[in-house]
């Protein structure tokens, strides 16, 4: 007998998309990456892991990395592992990073992507536009079995902060796009070197015919580099 168990998930994504074609609305989701208006020295990694927290209100039913809803008001909560490289800082800034999307309950989804991040970084303010590409989805549960699949979501955000990596406190301010929504975008750091902790704030609407309802994602994020940073000099921080 033939097993079609893996082709379970792919069939269900090939049908949302085709639900979504046809007219079905979605919340205007995006993803938090607890990630600041900064870029890390050039050569320098920093690893990171994040807890967010996504409450929709007013939407259709909807499924999330696998995890089913079909009542306008919901709440969920994902996992944000990430790392990223710096490419260059003073005073243009780059990186480039992998990003992820795990589902923190019900079975195991995770979306996979990267990310790259471009700005401008001095000691008064940092400015960093970030588009990311989540691509590839992995599951496994009891109903699906597991596999992966090609899953593509886009988005972008950009900040603008108090400058890189401001010991103690420090923020950053901006906004968020992703294929269904937008909305403004707030990020709080403390630092307390070489662990730093982000709190980050998103509240998106709908941009898309095919969006509904409203999302408001709040969470935090650990982040730390995996070597000693240098000392700062003297005329950049």
């Amino acid at each position: 007998m033939i097993d079609i168990r893996p082709l379970v998930r792919p069939a269900l994504f090939l049908a949302a998309m085709v639900l979504l074609a046809g007219g079905a609305c979605v919340p205007p989701i995006a993803f938090h990456d607890g990630l600041p208006a900064w870029a890390p020295e050039p050569g320098g990694v920093e690893w990171r892991v994040g807890y967010q927290h996504l409450s929709a209100f007013g939407a259709d039913s909807f499924n999330f990395l696998g995890l089913p809803f079909a009542i306008p008001d919901f709440s969920v909560g994902y996992l944000t592992p990430g790392v990223r490289v710096g490419l260059n800082r003073e005073p243009l800034a780059a990186e480039l990073g992998l990003t992820s999307v795990i589902k923190a309950a019900g079975g195991f989804s995770a979306l996979f992507g990267g990310e790259v991040g471009l700005g401008y970084n001095d000691p008064s303010i940092s400015v960093m536009f970030r588009p990311s590409l989540y691509l590839l989805n992995f599951y496994s549960d009891d109903e699906s079995g597991t596999g992966a699949v090609v899953a593509p979501w886009t988005q972008a955000s950009l900040l603008v902060g108090n400058g890189y990596r401001t010991r103690g406190l420090n923020y950053a301010l901006g906004g968020r796009v992703s294929n269904y929504g937008a909305g403004p975008l707030a990020l709080i750091g403390y630092n307390l070197r070489p662990v730093e902790f982000r709190a980050e704030l998103s509240y998106m609407l709908p941009v898309s015919y095919y969006a509904t309802g409203r999302v408001l994602t709040i969470g935090l994020t650990a982040a730390a580099p995996t070597k000693p940073e240098p000392k700062p000099k003297s005329n950049f921080r």
